[in-house]
């Protein structure tokens, strides 16, 4: 998959830029708060519907400006896509080669991408939405369907929540967080078998490559909790008995307390929970290896590699991991968008686009 151009318009602080793409590794250079981020963001956006960096599409219009546009041209098993992104009157649509789409989950998935940033080591350190978050993103662009059943989900947890919240007779309560907790179980257990087999594949896939970077020395495990639960199985068992059970509970508290919007991914080194036992570096190799797994999925499954984009990375990994990262890239022939201050010296090779104030040029 490649990117052949992109085209901002009052997107972040570009006005008006049109960036032509080449194979292989494109490396945008310029100071911090001139916009190389915003181009890889722009891209992220135009290819998964979501800013990696913000919530509200209102935070990525230009200053003063009420709508905003992307445009790419992009390169499919030899075959042109053209995809489009609008925002205009708080709403968005999108289009494939000219075609409004009337759901996201008719989009994403149509190029993938694979993100990396230093701020991805909230994978390890943070809670368990971000870990939650990281594996439905990859989810949605290998099987679209997900963001339907997300959605649908979602929904029904903020009707269940207003109704716990709600002054209704606690009998009439009952009867109608029965109905909710039926659907919940229907597009819980998607969700749950969706997030158990990718935590698998990422497992097999991550394992070696962090046997790689640690010399073989550590281990490195992934595992998906659903319900609270070490087995799948035992979750969807479970979950009607798991549901009745808290409903008390759940009235007087006003609050959801079972369901896959409360699961957690364990990122375990040699048995340990990373999140309290890693150094740094062993979360940034952690880390590492579940990004280039993800590409290896996505090869497995869509035949080539995915759009691969990398924010101000290098200069966060050392000289081994760095060199590691690399060497899979040149090697792989992944088209690759990397962001920096200055030309690194460890890349040989590599279109090198300059960035300055919301505008960009091409050394030739």
């Amino acid at each position: 998959m490649m990117i052949n151009n992109m085209r901002l318009q009052n997107f972040r602080n570009y006005e008006n830029e049109t960036i032509q793409f080449m194979p292989g590794t494109n490396i945008l250079i310029g100071d911090n708060g001139q916009g190389k981020t915003n181009i890889i963001e722009g891209i992220y956006y135009l290819l998964t519907g979501k800013s990696y960096r913000v919530h509200r599409e209102q935070e990525l219009l230009r200053w003063d400006q009420s709508e905003f546009h992307l445009y790419g041209d992009f390169l499919m098993n030899d075959r042109k896509v053209l995809l489009e992104s609008h925002y205009k009157d708080k709403r968005k649509m999108v289009k494939i080669n000219k075609v409004s789409c009337q759901r996201l989950s008719d989009f994403v998935g149509t190029i993938n991408v694979i993100f990396f940033s230093p701020d991805d080591l909230v994978m390890i350190k943070g809670g368990p939405s971000e870990r939650r978050r990281f594996l439905d993103l990859h989810i949605a662009q290998m099987r679209p369907g997900h963001v339907s059943i997300l959605n649908a989900y979602n929904k029904v947890i903020q009707q269940k929540s207003a109704l716990l919240k709600s002054f209704t007779d606690k009998h009439m309560k009952y009867s109608q967080l029965q109905l909710w907790n039926e659907q919940i179980i229907e597009l819980g257990e998607k969700i749950i078998l969706n997030r158990a087999e990718l935590t698998q594949r990422l497992q097999d896939a991550a394992d070696p490559i962090y046997g790689n970077l640690s010399s073989k020395k550590e281990k490195l495990m992934i595992l998906y909790y659903a319900l609270g639960k070490r087995t799948v199985n035992e979750a969807i068992s479970e979950f009607p008995k798991l549901l009745n059970d808290k409903l008390d509970q759940e009235i007087e508290r006003q609050m959801i307390l079972v369901g896959p919007h409360r699961d957690d991914l364990q990122i375990l080194l040699n048995n340990k929970p990373a999140r309290l036992y890693a150094s740094q570096g062993q979360q940034r190799s952690l880390v590492l290896s579940l990004k280039l797994a993800e590409l290896e999925l996505i090869r497995q499954e869509k035949g080539e590699y995915p759009l691969l984009l990398l924010d101000d990375v290098l200069s966060e990994l050392d000289r081994f991991r760095r060199d590691y990262l690399i060497k899979f890239i040149e090697s792989s022939r992944i088209q690759t968008l990397i962001t920096m201050t200055s030309a690194d010296n460890h890349l040989e090779l590599g279109t090198l686009y300059f960035v300055e104030q919301g505008h960009i040029r091409r050394e030739t």
